[in-house]
């Protein structure tokens, strides 16, 4: 397959937008960059946590504590999935006030629903890695919703991926087809099977970012990354969010001690609803209340 150039960066932020002027950008493309998300002492914090691991020396399905070590194909690199359970570091992204508020308001406006976290992981790349193209409008799964209506966003899932490192040319950046969450035809090229790398696909755009910068888009975006070429490692966090309705991803249930930990508005968006069980379990429900406030 011929390679496809990719001249244009995608790399627009929203810093000085009026809420009418954010809100059209995002419906009519599908992401926003979201510049300095994350402050000098979180990617400090997230980098230290990281540089203590050996991501060469794991192998998917080892744990860390309630960390998975995890990897979804051969090229995308170390997921380190359930990531809330590694420490305060990343449970104070749970709610964080540079998308929170965001994410609210384009998942569950005007819903009587519940935000909830589906799938949360940090990812280290290098060399060689990448993840290939997939979703897209012609994607009819509940996580590529996307709808306005009567005032009101119904938007199945969005997707916060903040770079803990630079992420520009060579880096193995994510890349976007801008609008294609409204697309009604397959991207030529998407084929999970096939493998196919985002530098080999027409109509993508790189989204270049600094450390700390993070790019909120919905899942129904046609998205995947370049290949990474310079040496070195592409580290991103991803917390996805999505209606409480839509079950979490890989299923993992928190721990008693991340539950008693956290806020009363964290705990309601890891687990918006308690669990049901019959008496005697040695499972205590009581350590999963059901609280509102997160939604």
């Amino acid at each position: 397959m011929t390679t496809v150039a990719n001249a244009d960066v995608v790399s627009p932020s929203d810093e000085a937008l009026t809420r009418q002027e954010r809100d059209y950008l995002f419906d009519v493309n599908g992401y926003r960059v979201l510049r300095g998300a994350l402050s000098g002492d979180q990617l400090q914090a997230i980098n230290a946590w990281v540089d203590a691991q050996d991501p060469s020396a794991l192998r998917p399905g080892e744990w860390i504590g309630d960390v998975e070590v995890h990897t979804y194909g051969a090229e995308d690199g170390v997921n380190f999935q359930n990531i809330i359970e590694g420490g305060p570091a990343f449970e104070e992204l749970i709610d964080h006030p540079s998308w929170i508020d965001e994410v609210r308001r384009y998942i569950i406006s005007g819903a009587h629903q519940h935000l909830r976290i589906d799938e949360c992981f940090l990812n280290v790349r290098r060399s060689g890695g990448y993840i290939p193209i997939h979703s897209g409008g012609d994607n009819v799964r509940f996580t590529g919703l996307f709808r306005w209506h009567n005032g009101n966003w119904a938007v199945g899932q969005i997707n916060v991926l903040m770079a803990l490192t630079d992420i520009g040319y060579g880096d193995g950046a994510t890349t976007i087809v801008p609008g294609s969450h409204k697309a009604h035809s397959v991207h030529p090229h998407s084929n999970w099977s096939a493998g196919h790398s985002a530098d080999q696909a027409i109509g993508m755009r790189e989204v270049h970012l600094r450390a700390g910068d993070a790019v909120m888009f919905t899942d129904g975006i046609c998205h995947g990354s370049m290949p990474r070429t310079n040496p070195g490692e592409r580290r991103v966090l991803i917390y996805r969010y999505a209606p409480h309705l839509l079950a979490p991803r890989m299923n993992y249930l928190p721990s008693e001690e991340l539950m008693a930990r956290l806020s009363p508005v964290r705990r309601a968006i890891v687990m918006p609803t308690a669990p049901r069980m019959r008496p005697g379990r040695t499972l205590a429900a009581e350590a999963f209340p059901h609280n509102a406030v997160g939604g």
